[in-house]
């Protein structure tokens, strides 16, 4: 019988409907049958058969997911690569994977060399005969098909067998080839597709690469609805906003880095807002604060949140029925068919309310890591999945997660073991010793920080030639956004390097450097409309005064700053002209100067200390340190700048508020 995961139904069922779009390209179900029915064929001719196993590296494409599909109907293993990976990294995966097949289509290595595939497969010890290019220029799939091959090429598949290997990162920095079977696939798809019901749209932009669980999953679980596909070149806000647009797609799938500089990106709130209904997050979205925002940039939106692992995925969802607070704080309730627990690490179970280590069972678990032994498999003899993951359970069954046991940075959703980050400093010249730690950060969930000590006490530091010597040695996403040079690390007192202190030396240096880097370019702690009405003013002068209070002006000085404000605002509303319209304040701490800046659509309005014309322009000019006026966009903005008291430090100020934000 036909394996449910390959079954050509769907594709039956709507021929002529759009599949896969995107990436300057797309084709119909129709077309995605006969590749998938001929490029099998293809296969087997190549010696394909049960259990073999057959890379695929390849960005995303439409020639992707028919070759994954190919490969399993055929009765092997997809091996999925990452398309960033380098030749020589691969070589090491598909060797420790015993990979004797390779479909290779454009991908990061090919870009600079068009000969990538055979370097890899020689590297790997593939034969030529075993290796197939499937990028489209080289490879037309509806030429492989033939009708006769209908019936001569049953699907054997084993729905239990390996379908696929993904590879993660784990607490060591070689990675863990994970085994997932058809069965789990199928089973996560459908429960995917039983919690989003009829709020699923009839496409979705999958902005996350096919060799993660996540973006593998998404596609299937809308082709099975009979759904569009849009597998965009890349996740550039531009691009996205443009395929987006074009094929008005109603969902999305991405990781909250990717939502984050999609709302920024030009013609958002006229070409993606409207369009998007469905969204769903994963891999790494770090605060409450940022899935509100998110709800209120994206307004025809719901953000639905995810929880799992490559080894299970999902584990835990959302349903875009939850109260906005649910979607905000948690990661969902448990999937159906899915039993989770929390342990108490000795055997138990802990109540509801407790924190512990998050264990789960069920019918969508891997088939364990590839040539690991038994003892080192997460799996225990009662068939829980230790995901390493802190968690607790609240009085309705949302689960809360709360940390990770296991020593691993995820970075906008990419596993990066620190160790292997370390291994690679502690290479460099002159590096005695490494030490690699995750940090807090808005838009990746985690950054990358690394601490060195070196031989030469610091004398030949230089963060930048050490970053561009890591990037040929390790994917870019790895290299630390910072290196901290210390004259030697804390040590307890058994000797041993005290992580906790030095972690926390860190981060106090991350926040005086991000504070400096901030400042560069101004910290806007107000930025907001103001109404042509002259009792629109007094929200903005008390926000004024108690910001300039805050940051140490004397009471005196913060009367005049609250005065030439509102007579700036007075004469632009009231006294300039009737036709000012609207005024975009915006308040900017800089470096040595606190800044209130005024823009609107009028004509330029010219005051300062060589036109002293009316009693506005004295009292705003008594006030002000610097009065002058930039033209961002062509259009005037006026820029009042009031200089701090002397003894006033902004870094310290900006400091403490972070600190007392994060407590």
């Amino acid at each position: 019988m036909e394996s449910r995961l390959l079954s050509t139904r769907i594709c039956r069922d709507y021929p002529g409907r759009l599949a896969i779009v995107g990436n300057g390209g797309s084709c119909t179900y129709e077309d995605m049958r006969k590749g998938i029915r001929g490029l099998e064929k293809r296969l087997r001719e190549m010696g394909v058969d049960q259990g073999s196993r057959v890379a695929l590296w390849s960005y995303n494409s439409a020639n992707w997911l028919i070759a994954f599909f190919a490969i399993v109907r055929a009765g092997g293993t997809a091996v999925l690569v990452n398309y960033s990976m380098s030749a020589a990294d691969a070589a090491e995966l598909l060797t420790m994977t015993e990979t004797g097949f390779l479909l290779c289509g454009d991908n990061g290595e090919t870009k600079k060399d068009p000969d990538a595939m055979k370097k890899l497969a020689t590297l790997a010890h593939i034969p030529e005969g075993h290796c197939l290019d499937i990028r489209p220029a080289e490879l037309n799939l509806g030429h492989l098909y033939h009708d006769e091959a209908e019936d001569e090429a049953p699907d054997t598949s084993d729905e239990d067998a390996t379908a696929f290997i993904i590879f993660t990162s784990g607490t060591t920095s070689r990675p863990k080839a994970v085994q997932i079977s058809q069965r789990a696939l199928t089973f996560d798809a459908d429960a995917f597709n039983g919690n989003i019901g009829e709020y699923a749209g009839r496409s979705v932009c999958v902005a996350v690469p096919l060799f993660h669980i996540l973006g593998l999953l998404m596609s299937y679980a809308y082709l099975c609805r009979g759904a569009t596909v849009c597998l965009p070149a890349n996740y550039k806000p531009d691009t996205l906003a443009r395929e987006i647009d074009a094929y008005r797609i109603s969902d999305m799938a991405a990781v909250g880095a990717v939502y984050m500089g999609l709302a920024d990106a030009q013609g958002f709130e006229e070409n993606v807002a409207p369009n998007l209904h469905l969204c769903m997050i994963a891999g790494g979205m770090s605060t409450p604060v940022q899935m509100m925002r998110l709800e209120l940039q994206y307004a025809n939106a719901t953000f639905i949140n995810m929880y799992g692992q490559s080894e299970a995925a999902p584990l835990t969802m959302v349903r875009p029925s939850d109260l906005v607070e649910k979607r905000a704080q948690t990661v969902g309730k448990a999937i159906g068919g899915i039993d989770i627990r929390i342990s108490d690490g000795k055997g138990g179970f802990l109540p509801q309310g407790e924190i512990g280590e998050v264990v789960a069972r069920g019918e969508n678990l891997m088939n364990g890591y590839d040539k690991l032994p038994r003892q080192k498999q997460p799996i225990d003899e009662d068939g829980w999945l230790h995901t390493g993951d802190l968690g607790s359970f609240d009085e309705e069954g949302y689960l809360y997660l709360a940390g990770r046991i296991k020593d691993v940075i995820i970075r906008g959703g990419e596993n990066i073991s620190p160790s292997e980050v370390e291994s690679a400093l502690n290479q460099m010249e002159n590096i005695r010793e490494a030490k690699v730690m995750g940090a807090p950060h808005p838009i990746y969930g985690e950054s990358v920080e690394a601490c060195v000590t070196m031989t030469d006490g610091g004398a030949s530091f230089d963060q930048e030639a050490l970053k561009k010597a890591l990037r040929s040695v390790i994917a870019r996403y790895k290299v630390p956004s910072h290196i901290f040079l210390y004259d030697s690390f804390p040590l307890n007192v058994n000797g041993k390097l005290d992580q906790r202190t030095l972690h926390a030396d860190m981060l106090t240096r991350l926040k005086r450097l991000t504070v400096d880097e901030e400042l560069a370019g101004g910290v806007t702690v107000f930025d907001l409309v103001v109404k042509n009405s002259g009792y629109a003013i007094v929200p903005v002068t008390s926000l004024v005064s108690e910001l300039a209070m805050a940051v140490g002006f004397a009471r005196r000085r913060t009367l005049q700053i609250r005065l030439a404000v509102e007579e700036m605002l007075t004469e632009r509303i009231m006294d300039a002209y009737s036709a000012a319209g609207n005024i975009r304040v915006r308040i900017t701490l800089m470096p040595e100067w606190l800044r209130v800046s005024f823009g609107d659509d009028g004509v330029e309005y010219f005051i300062d200390k060589r036109r002293d014309t009316s009693m506005s322009a004295r009292i705003i000019l008594k006030a002000v340190s610097d009065f002058h006026t930039d033209y961002p966009n062509g259009k005037p903005v006026y820029c009042m700048d009031f200089l701090y008291e002397s003894d006033f430090s902004i870094q310290e100020f900006l400091m403490k508020s972070k600190e007392e934000s994060n407590a």
